[in-house]
């Protein structure tokens, strides 16, 4: 006997097949998806060992040159009077090269400004990571829905079929009609084919964000069919726009530390001697500074100046593209809303009626089975439209989501 529409229709967009109504496997909420993939995710590993290695680079930046020892022999080993050590002489002494022009404190900037922009790199991965589990997690409910709705198709499909045969064994029905069935119910079958290859894909590509390769693994639902408001404005920054403005801040310090390196450095030594002829010592000082006469870092300073220039190109791209992005993420939201609205209250119901209204009629020789077929393939086609209009507003609500989402550190945090 044919299931009440209405209840049919509650199990399509639950996306579970009515086969297999009564079994209770394990389930996976959208949100244990999410956590599940942040922590097992290799896309957040590689942004947190980035993190970390930019950390260590703040370190290494505060870091001052490390003195050298110098030991020397000479007058020794020839000719004549230096024929042996006993005109040799030996020098020792320490040299120190001493950072001119801010270089140490420019170095520990930049250093700092690319953790800044590691930080939020991590971020950003596990903004990009949560949209697109939540895009999987709405393909695989799509998937399984029209999977559900394709088996209903097939049964009901195979009903009409069978009611054509007894209408033909009763001479009441001519045989065009029960070829026409069976062409219908094959190509539901086909239908039916192609979605559970689709809904296998799509669980594929979930496990492959989430790591979770459970067999039977049943997807929590329940906030497929909600349409919840979009999210409220935001008054701070978004991720992204932070993430611009400390490559801005990153490129300016890289400026200041290739300026910097065009001021020579100042070595100082300081030693003694020993003249082993006499057995007298005497100490000696030294100061040596470059003469920047060829190499005065003006390629670097252009590169690091040329680079600066693209990051702030980039920030006001960055603002503009959010905004186009925020535009088109927020009229796809409400054009999904409004189109799941009017199918679940106006359309559907509409078919439905018009449906039944259809199989009636056909019972009692009113209409033809052409009349059944197209009411049948109407409401078909408007439970399918609703399946594919949520998930558009699940996708236009996980890219509204990720491009207001705020960051989770501030820049102090992101400096350290």
């Amino acid at each position: 006997m044919r299931i009440h529409l209405v209840t049919a229709l509650a199990m399509v967009i639950a996306g579970v097949p009515l086969a297999m109504a009564q079994q209770v496997p394990a389930s996976l909420t959208i949100e244990a998806a999410i956590a599940q993939a942040l922590e097992t995710g290799p896309r957040t590993a590689a942004a947190q060992a980035r993190r970390q290695a930019a950390a260590a680079g703040v370190d290494q930046a505060d870091v001052a040159p490390n003195p050298e020892l110098s030991v020397e022999m000479e007058n020794f080993q020839g000719s004549g009077p230096y024929r042996d050590f006993r005109s040799s002489e030996r020098t020792y002494s320490l040299s120190q090269r001493l950072e001119l022009g801010g270089k140490r404190g420019a170095r520990v900037d930049a250093a700092r400004a690319g953790l800044s922009r590691a930080t939020y790199d991590l971020e950003i991965s596990r903004l990009d990571l949560t949209r697109d589990v939540r895009l999987a997690f709405a393909e695989a409910l799509a998937t399984e829905a029209d999977m559900a709705l394709a088996e209903d198709q097939v049964r009901l499909a195979g009903e009409v079929e069978r009611a054509i045969q007894a209408r033909l064994d009763a001479g009441r029905e001519a045989p065009i009609q029960l070829s026409r069935a069976e062409i219908a119910r094959r190509q539901a079958q086909m239908v039916l084919d192609q979605a559970k290859r689709r809904a296998n894909l799509a669980r594929q590509m979930l496990a492959g964000l989430t790591g979770i390769q459970q067999p039977g693994l049943r997807l929590v639902d329940d906030w497929f069919t909600r349409l919840d408001s979009a999210p409220a404005a935001q008054t701070g920054e978004t991720a992204d726009l932070l993430r611009q403005q400390t490559a801005v801040r990153q490129g300016r310090a890289d400026l200041a530390v290739e300026r910097a390196k065009a001021i020579p450095d100042v070595t100082v030594s300081a030693g003694f001697r020993q003249f082993r002829e006499g057995n007298n010592n005497a100490f000696l000082v030294g100061v040596s500074v470059p003469i920047p006469v060829f190499d005065q870092n003006r390629g670097a300073i252009a590169r690091a100046r040329a680079e600066l220039t693209a990051a702030e190109a980039d920030l006001a791209a960055e603002r503009i593209d959010r905004d186009r992005r925020l535009a088109a993420a927020q009229a796809n939201l409400d054009a999904a809303r409004d189109g799941a609205t009017a199918l679940k209250e106006q359309i559907i119901p509409t078919a439905e009626t018009a449906f039944a209204a259809a199989q009636e009629g056909y019972r009692q020789g009113k209409f033809a089975y052409l009349e059944v077929l197209e009411a049948q393939r109407t409401l078909f086609e408007a439970r399918r439209d609703l399946i594919n209009t949520l998930q558009g507003f699940h996708n236009a609500r996980a890219e509204l989501d990720r491009l207001t989402a705020t960051a989770a550190v501030t820049g102090a945090e992101g400096a350290r």
